[in-house]
């Protein structure tokens, strides 16, 4: 038996010796899994070896940019909706798009007076939803919104108790 495998595995070498495209194919894919192989063992004695340095200053630093920017855009949505005259719920659906898909927007000009213009009286969420979809190009779908504001819903629920 083994040299039955042994004469099938000396064609094999023979066949891709012999041909350059075959040679070229298993070459690479030979060096394509060393490398997946080789790689992430690197990395992982880079970190540990401490040669890896990571800026924590730096990043503290982007992360409170970060929250400072969503903090100041969640204070304009609730300013501008309670202009508009929008009551408390819609203020916190308004919140929720931005912060569930429409974050990367928020630094664009004029991006809180057109979130405010997706929004109408008597609306449907399939009609928000449409409404936001088309103004932002996004793809939100009404069940994940549906579901989106059903457990903050709960979430706020749970907390009124313990804060009353």
């Amino acid at each position: 038996m083994t040299g039955a495998i042994a004469a099938a595995l000396k064609k094999l070498a023979v066949y891709i010796g012999t041909d350059k495209k075959a040679l070229k194919t298993v070459a690479g894919i030979v060096l394509g899994v060393v490398l997946l192989l080789v790689l992430p063992i690197a990395a992982v004695l880079g970190i540990f070896s401490g040669e890896v340095k990571i800026d924590t200053d730096r990043l503290q630093e982007l992360i409170a940019k970060q929250q400072a920017t969503g903090e100041a855009v969640m204070a304009e949505i609730e300013e501008q909706m309670t202009a508009a005259g929008y009551e408390e719920t819609r203020i916190k659906q308004a919140q929720a798009l931005y912060a569930y898909a429409l974050f990367p927007y928020g630094k664009e000009e004029g991006f809180t007076e057109k979130l405010v213009g997706c929004f109408a009286a008597e609306q449907t969420d399939e009609e928000l939803i449409a409404a936001v979809n088309a103004t932002f190009g996004t793809s939100i779908l009404p069940e994940e919104f549906k579901a989106l504001m059903e457990e903050l819903r709960e979430k706020s629920a749970e907390a009124e108790p313990a804060s009353g």
